[in-house]
């Protein structure tokens, strides 16, 4: 999408400072570059960017499909707030901790002893600060794949599953872009959902690209090669951010993302 008349030809190209790759705008709008790469050249980034006010969207590969990791807690945190809004959950209900449920990884939950109780809410909040995979796991159960799958397939989310544990930046953005137009649960749900993306326990990709101060509602995804992130920089001019990876190193993508994010900032800012 051109922003204020047509296409030029001339590209506007930003250099990474961290030496991992260039890549370039088409009329200061459009990444255009076919990749992103490490000393390697074996990894891979896919961008997806939505301006919240003025609608023009922008990406590189944001139609490719990753490894979603713990993206695809998203969709089940989503999945819960439209159940208890059908009154098929209550989001104050108690589940009571068992031993089986406990998953390793992400999340304080799997230390607490089986037997404590936590309210269906506190189970999401702990999915969105901690990335918590027995509350994840806990959820999953409960709401079901059919269910799970059913809101991602009611998004218009085409390539993403559950089950195969995939996804696109595209699809991933316009997860963020319902939510955040209050269409898809109320807007106090949206707000308490947000909160519980924001001041996270992982603010070293999106966040640190950003000014101190400004406020990101954000989900990380991690596995073996990939170190992904995605969520809404929460300005006065808002705009969804979703950068992911694959063959990623660790210390590459800890410097690629929030160099991407400055980069996103400063156009969209400009």
């Amino acid at each position: 999408n051109a922003r204020g008349g047509s296409i030029l030809n001339n590209n506007i190209t930003t250099t990474l400072d961290n030496g991992f790759g260039v890549y370039s705008y088409l009329n200061g709008n459009k990444i255009i570059s076919n990749n992103i790469v490490n000393t390697t050249g074996t990894s891979s980034y896919g961008i997806y960017v939505f301006n919240l006010t003025t609608k023009h969207s922008y990406g590189l590969k944001e139609n490719d499909i990753f490894t979603a990791a713990s993206l695809i807690k998203l969709p089940v945190i989503l999945t819960l707030y439209q159940q208890a809004e059908s009154e098929q959950m209550n989001l104050d209900g108690k589940y009571v901790l068992r031993e089986q449920d406990k998953r390793p990884g992400a999340g304080s939950l799997q230390y607490q002893p089986a037997g404590k109780t936590f309210s269906y809410r506190q189970l999401a909040e702990l999915m969105g600060q901690q990335s918590d995979n027995t509350a994840f796991m806990v959820l999953r159960r409960i709401l079901t794949d059919v269910k799970i799958q059913a809101t991602i397939d009611s998004l218009g989310m085409s390539k993403t599953s559950l089950t195969k544990n995939e996804t696109t930046p595209a699809d991933i953005g316009l997860l963020f872009r319902k939510l955040y137009g209050g269409s898809i649960v109320s807007r106090e749900h949206r707000d308490e959902i947000l909160s519980f993306l924001t001041k996270t326990a992982f603010e070293d990709r999106i966040p640190a690209g950003v000014p101190g101060g400004v406020k990101v509602a954000h989900k990380i995804g991690n596995e073996i090669g990939v170190f992904s992130d995605a969520g809404i920089v929460l300005t006065e001019k808002p705009f969804v951010l979703v950068i992911m990876s694959k063959n990623a190193l660790e210390r590459e993508a800890k410097e690629a993302l929030p160099a991407i994010t400055r980069a996103v900032w400063e156009f969209e800012n400009k």
